[in-house]
């Protein structure tokens, strides 16, 4: 190879750049619709719960959290882990619930569409910086 070969790199920090915008906002957009399914899968499992006061059926929360959403028992009804778990007094224990991951587990394919759909659509929405010379 001679001596007086050059190689240039031309756009780097615009890809870089564009990268990570890119990464943030699908991201965002993924979150969002996360949480979508979250809400729907909370909404599912409140209609599947036993209803005697409602309380049970109104402790199942949804929300965003850092990076995507979750769906659970909030905590404020002491006795729904045993409603829906057993394990004494007479109720079965069943690892698996009667009511949430039954239902609320329905949802993971779906996550997994609307997380692959964010992505494609911020990819196809993406503008790249042209490169600077």
């Amino acid at each position: 190879m001679p001596d007086d070969a050059r190689v240039e790199v031309h756009g780097y920090d615009e890809l870089a750049a564009g990268s990570r915008t890119l990464f943030k906002r699908i991201g965002e957009e993924a979150s969002k619709r996360f949480e979508g399914v979250a809400d729907d899968a909370a909404s599912a499992v409140r209609a599947r719960v036993p209803v005697i006061s409602g309380a049970m059926a109104s402790s199942v929360a949804s929300g965003r959290v850092d990076e995507g959403a979750s769906v659970g028992y909030d905590g404020s009804v002491v006795y729904a882990g045993w409603v829906d778990y057993g394990g004494g007094h007479g109720r079965p224990y069943i690892g698996s619930g009667r009511y949430f991951w039954p239902v609320a587990g329905q949802a993971q394919s779906r996550l997994v569409d609307v997380g692959e759909r964010a992505a494609t659509d911020e990819i196809r929405r993406m503008h790249w910086p042209s490169p600077s010379t």
